[in-house]
C-alpha cells in the first residue's frame, strides 16, 4: 500500500511530504513486537535463535566448527560447507524471511543481512574472493523486484569489511530454467530434477572465477540442493573452493 501511494508521486518535494504522509498513516512496525521504526527491531533480533552447532552439509551428522564438509565426506559435494545462523523452523525466523521474500518488503535486509554478518564474525570464516548472490530467473525477479540473496550480500559486505569491498559477482551465475520453489518438492529425486540445467555460467566469467574462493549467499537452504547445484557449476568453472552462507536452514 506504501508503495502503491508513493509511486503516484512525481516531484521531488511532492515525494518528500507524501513519505512523511505515507509514514504517518502507516507507520512502520517491527513484525515481531509491533513497536514503531522498524521491521525487525534491535530487540528482537537480540532473541533471533541461532543455531549453535554446525553440521556436514553432505551427510548432515558429522558436527564441524563453521559447517565444512566433513572428513568422510570430503570430495562427494561439490560445496565444501555451508553456514546456516538460525533455524527456519523459528516462527520468528520463518515469519521474517517471508514477509521480506513474499510481502517484498527489502528493508528487512538491512536487520537481517546485519545479524547475519554478526554470526559470521563469530565463526570467525576466512573471507573469500568473492560473493555471488543465489539468482532468480528473471520472471521471479520481475515479479518480485528484487532479488533478496543479492540485498543480504550487499549488506554483508557492508558490515564484514567496511572500506574494503569484496566485489559482488550477481550477472555471472543465472538461472536460466523457471523451476517451483525447493520448499514445494518432496523428495531427494523431485528436488534434483527440479533443478536439473536450471543454472549456467556465462562463458566469459570462467576466468574470473578460476582458482577463487567464493561465499555463495542465499536466504534459506532447506534441504541444500541449490547451493550444490550452484556450486558445482561453479567448480566445474574452476573455482577454488564454495561455501554457502544462509540465514537459516
Amino acid at each position: 500500500m506504501r508503495l502503491d501511494v508513493l509511486s503516484l508521486l512525481h516531484s521531488s518535494s511532492l515525494k518528500k511530504l507524501g513519505v512523511s504522509l505515507i509514514d504517518t498513516l502507516f507507520p512502520v512496525r517491527c513484525i515481531s513486537c509491533g513497536s514503531r521504526g522498524e521491521c525487525l527491531c534491535k530487540r528482537c533480533l537480540a532473541i533471533f535463535p541461532r543455531r549453535l552447532k554446525q553440521r556436514c552439509p553432505t551427510c548432515l551428522k558429522k558436527t564441524t566448527p563453521r559447517g565444512e564438509v566433513c572428513f568422510g565426506c570430503f570430495g562427494l559435494s561439490s560445496l565444501d560447507g555451508l553456514f546456516a545462523a538460525s533455524m527456519y523452523r523459528s516462527p520468528l525466523v520463518s515469519t521474517s524471511i517471508h514477509t521480506f521474500k513474499y510481502r517484498f518488503i527489502p528493508s528487512f535486509a538491512q536487520p537481517l543481512g546485519n545479524w547475519l554478518a554478526e554470526r559470521v564474525r563469530e565463526v570467525d570464516l576466512p573471507l573469500p574472493d568473492y560473493f555471488i548472490p543465489v539468482p532468480l530467473h528473471p520472471r521471479r525477479l520481475r515479479f518480485r523486484g528484487f532479488n533478496q540473496s543479492a540485498l543480504l550480500a550487499e549488506t554483508l559486505i557492508d558490515e564484514l569489511t567496511p572500506g574494503f569491498d569484496i566485489p559482488i559477482i550477481k550477472d555471472s551465475l543465472l538461472r536460466t530454467r523457471f523451476t517451483k520453489p525447493q520448499m514445494k518438492t518432496h523428495t531427494k529425486e523431485e528436488r534434483q530434477r527440479n533443478l536439473k540445467s536450471a543454472f549456467s555460467l556465462l562463458p566469459e566469467s570462467i576466468p574470473l572465477i578460476r582458482g577463487k574462493s567464493i561465499w555463495l549467499i542465499d536466504d534459506v537452504s532447506t534441504t541444500g540442493t541449490t547451493l550444490e547445484e550452484c556450486a558445482r557449476i561453479l567448480k566445474d568453472a574452476g573455482a577454488k573452493n564454495v561455501f554457502g552462507i544462509v540465514l537459516a536452514r
